[in-house]
């Protein structure tokens, strides 16, 4: 829960993961960060997300976005996490506000999401709202 403004940024978790010690890694100061991915394993999902984490993405972030996640098929749980489980695991500790399921990735209902704009992230008990400024 809570509010954060910065620029919105991202992409698909593999890529920003491939990125990590290069000059293409991204910024996270002041950031909102949105993630997708499509036919990871939750145990390589885990491994992304604690090397993001070690490298200090979600330090100075302002807020997450979680769009949709098409796990490999055929992928039970054996993993013993949910995705939520190793997101929220990830950024353990930040005060920033993280929002799931948003509706932008690999989908059918697949909704624009302007990089590189200002936005405005609001998340309550119940409402999430984001403003592109």
């Amino acid at each position: 829960k809570g509010t954060g403004n910065g620029e919105l940024v991202g992409g698909n978790l593999s890529i920003l993961y491939s990125m990590l010690g290069s000059d293409t890694s991204l910024d996270m100061h002041g950031k909102i960060l949105f993630i997708e991915d499509v036919g990871e394993a939750l145990y390589h999902i885990d491994r992304m997300m604690i090397s993001l984490k070690r490298a200090g993405y979600f330090k100075n972030c302002k807020g997450l976005i979680v769009g949709d996640f098409r796990l490999k098929k055929n992928e039970g749980n054996t993993f013993g996490k949910t995705l939520e489980d190793i997101i929220l695991e990830a950024v353990e500790g930040t005060n920033f506000p993280v929002i799931f399921d948003f509706p932008a990735g690999h989908v059918d209902d697949n909704r624009a999401l302007i990089l590189g704009t200002s936005v405005e992230l609001k998340v309550t008990n119940n409402k999430v709202k984001i403003h592109f400024n």
